[in-house]
């Protein structure tokens, strides 16, 4: 009667157990994934730095050096997890130019074609750009750029990469980001990219 009994209660607990691994593993992906490949060009209009104002690909001027690219849905307050996870790269970027080391925030915006919500996008940007001395701040169409596969229930990506390769990736939902998290980004880009 036992060993039935025992058997019962593994044929029902280890279905569960597996269930709740496979829940805990199965995070939210967004963006190119570690290892592949920077799929490519995109031009958003930058917000500050040399060509603020214009469209200009931050990719391919960046080339083959190690860069922090956040994809961005929401525009940060100043105390939010994102806005500290700005401040906080734009440091790691300064401390670490004999590397090379470059970072760049796209925000993607599904009302970016309306005169009047772009405006209003571009104001709140510039603000928070005001701040930023490394970290260039750029924004376009949420449907672009569609080859790095932006997942829609991600409200902040980062995807670090080195000679266009992908060395890390974070997805975070809406509100998922704190700064524990954050502190785990930085520590990620001191990894790609140490002081010389």
């Amino acid at each position: 009667m036992r060993r039935i009994l025992a058997i019962v209660l593994c044929l029902v607990f280890i279905p569960i157990a597996q269930s709740v691994a496979l829940d805990a593993s199965d995070s939210l992906k967004s963006g190119p994934q570690v290892g592949e490949m920077i799929p490519g060009p995109f031009h958003f209009l930058n917000i500050n730095g040399m060509f603020a104002g214009d469209p200009h690909c931050l990719v391919c001027e960046y080339g083959l050096r190690p860069v922090v690219a956040v994809f961005a849905r929401t525009v940060p307050e100043e105390k939010e997890p994102l806005a500290t996870l700005l401040r906080k790269v734009d440091e790691t970027v300064a401390n670490r130019q004999a590397a090379e080391l470059r970072g760049f925030a796209a925000f993607v915006n599904a009302d970016y074609g309306n005169d009047d919500s772009r405006k209003a996008l571009v104001g709140k940007l510039e603000n928070i750009a005001k701040d930023l001395k490394k970290v260039i701040l750029c924004v376009g169409d949420d449907k672009r750029p569609d080859k790095y596969n932006i997942n829609k229930d991600a409200d902040v990506t980062v995807v670090l990469y080195n000679k266009h390769q992908v060395v890390a990736n974070f997805a975070f939902a809406k509100e998922k980001l704190t700064d524990k998290e954050v502190n785990e980004i930085v520590a990620a880009i001191e990894k790609m990219a140490p002081k010389k």
